[in-house]
């Protein structure tokens, strides 16, 4: 597996963000070439939504148009189509909690070498006297 490259050019959050996520995909082995792609979209889209959530944080929920009238800021449809694409991949890379609890297991006893199965064996079974 090539490692992948966080965009230089995203929000500093979504960087930390991208390296969390990074983490978390190499420590569960499931990480392949064919994903350098989708975890880009990832980047890129949540570093938009950010951008865009920032905007609206400081123009406000409504702007006045060029008419004068007071409509919707329109990074706020920016900002939802940017979270909509993301947490589409996050479920595909099982980075929700709903989409983790979906993930298999990794059960503690399969690490556990035959020495040590038979000690904790031994070990319920005198606690439990």
């Amino acid at each position: 597996m090539k490692d992948f490259v966080i965009p230089k050019d995203i929000e500093k959050e979504a960087s930390e963000y991208m390296k969390d996520v990074l983490e978390q995909l190499k420590e569960r082995g499931v990480m392949e070439n064919v994903d350098t792609a989708a975890l880009t979209m990832l980047a890129r889209n949540y570093s938009t939504f950010i951008r865009a959530s920032k905007q609206v944080e400081k123009d406000g929920m409504m702007i006045t148009n060029n008419k004068g009238n007071l409509e919707a800021h329109p990074m706020i449809k920016v900002a939802k189509d940017a979270q909509t694409q993301a947490m589409k991949v996050m479920v595909e890379f099982g980075l929700t909690a709903k989409s983790r609890k979906k993930l298999p297991s990794m059960d503690k006893k399969d690490d556990d070498s035959p020495l040590e199965q038979f000690v904790k064996k031994k070990k319920v079974e005198i606690e439990t006297r």
